[in-house]
């Protein structure tokens, strides 16, 4: 279940089967850092870190700028309204895969502070547990072809229920112990109705294989 908590400038939602004792000081950088919930920092497109809270790890990410926008500010976003913003259609597009049987994180928190015409976005999910991503099972020449078989399947599960993968390359696919595969990395993914379109996803990752 779903709990909002929200004033003038900041709104901020949680889901309550998730955290026993949520606080919304998680999206705090500086409580987190001196509180040593930090376990690592991921280097990517967006700022993110892992982090533990009563015992249960979470993915934070707070969305930054790339491309021209980032030389005009690093993290702030034009704001239209909450429903909107980043970090709630992700997690109402994540929740959407969810509750389809999906193999995809779980989202947890929310956050979105507004100042005036901008906003910037938070986003906590839940922490898969994992044996790596695709990308190190086959430089460590892991795959066989049940798991390339695994592979297929669980694509054409999202292809079945008409997901599109705007960024879907061998280290955004996560492989756990019992050989499930599972989807990270949803920015700017949607549904979509023309099948072919699905292709574009596929022949993204296959690029992304050929350099391996």
């Amino acid at each position: 279940m779903d709990e909002i908590i929200k004033n003038e400038n900041i709104y901020i939602q949680y889901d309550s089967n998730v955290f026993d004792n949520f606080s919304s000081k998680l999206f705090n950088i500086d409580y987190i850092t001196k509180e040593g919930l930090i376990k690592s920092e991921i280097i990517g497109r967006d700022k993110a870190y892992e982090i533990e809270h009563d015992g249960n790890r979470y993915f934070l990410k707070h969305y930054i700028r790339g491309g021209f926008a980032a030389k005009v500010t690093y993290d702030k976003y034009i704001f239209d309204s909450v429903a909107s913003t980043r970090s709630v259609k992700k997690f109402n597009f994540l929740n959407n895969l969810f509750s389809k049987g999906l193999p995809v994180p779980k989202p947890a928190a929310l956050e979105v502070i507004k100042n005036r015409f901008t906003y910037t976005a938070s986003l906590i999910t839940c922490k898969i547990p994992n044996e790596g991503t695709l990308y190190d099972f086959i430089i460590n020449k892991k795959m066989d072809l049940e798991l390339w078989k695994n592979l297929e399947i669980t694509l054409e599960n999202f292809y079945k229920e008409n997901v599109y993968h705007s960024d879907l390359n061998s280290k955004n696919i996560i492989i756990d112990k019992e050989r499930k595969f599972y989807l990270l990395d949803f920015d700017n993914s949607y549904f979509l109705y023309d099948k072919n379109n699905f292709i574009k996803s596929i022949i993204r990752l296959e690029r992304s294989l050929s350099k391996i």
